[in-house]
């Protein structure tokens, strides 16, 4: 009762606010407002027959399925959010979008044949100096819906390479050109994996993801990414 009293009057004079239109939040809303999260860009690609994320890995046998959750815009809603956890350590949005992602996705069974999720990994470099790995916790927030298992510690990132903000499409796939590699690939050997990412813009990192994880026999490996940009 002393603590229902106390939160109450915390939230009075410091109430939680949503992340985008800065309103407050209601009972159950976490970080963001139900308007604001179901105002949120979806992309969908998944639900085209003509899927255009499958295109931009065309001729990669070993690719089945590929989604986007959200519609990622430079200077928009879904930048911001991405923002807030990759460079903010605000952990627990990118499981929280990642939960509702799967929620949604699994509406069209999206993850039923899916045997193991794999995050994209960072370099230990990079890891270390943010404090965690993005699209781990995203992998957990799918974790949490799916029951699927999450495995980090057999695709590791090699290189650490300069940031992709600034480079042109074509410098983007030379920097993280052969950067992955494998610590054990029976685990992964007649396994369907599920990749996932934070961002898509060009595909140069989750490519070369895939393109290492091709080398293993008999692996199916699909592809999710939090957000993506339009393709036209």
């Amino acid at each position: 009762m002393k603590q229902t009293i106390w939160n109450n009057l915390v939230n009075l004079f410091y109430p939680n606010l949503c992340l985008l239109c800065e309103k407050p939040l209601i009972e159950h809303e976490q970080q963001l407002c139900l308007h604001c999260l179901y105002d949120l860009p979806r992309a969908n690609y998944h639900k085209r027959p003509d899927n255009p994320i499958l295109k931009l890995y065309a001729g990669i046998p070993q690719l089945q399925k590929a989604a986007g959750f959200l519609l990622y815009e430079k200077e928009g809603k879904v930048q911001s959010l991405i923002h807030s956890f990759k460079y903010r350590n605000n952990k627990q949005l990118a499981k929280q979008l990642g939960r509702i992602a799967a929620s949604e996705l699994q509406t069209d069974n999206f993850f039923n044949d899916i045997d193991l999720l794999v995050p994209v990994p960072l370099h230990p470099k990079k890891e270390r100096k943010r404090g965690y790995n993005q699209s781990e916790w995203i992998a957990q927030g799918i974790a949490s819906f799916t029951n699927k298992p999450i495995v980090s510690d057999i695709l590791f990132r090699t290189i650490h390479t300069t940031t992709q903000t600034s480079k042109l499409r074509y410098e983007r796939h030379l920097n993280v050109e052969k950067i992955f590699s494998l610590h054990n690939t029976k685990s992964f050997e007649n396994k369907h994996i599920l990749l996932i990412d934070d961002v898509i813009t060009t595909g140069a990192t989750s490519l070369s993801c895939i393109e290492t994880l091709a080398n293993v026999p008999d692996i199916r490996i699909s592809l999710f990414a939090l957000s993506i940009v339009e393709i036209r």
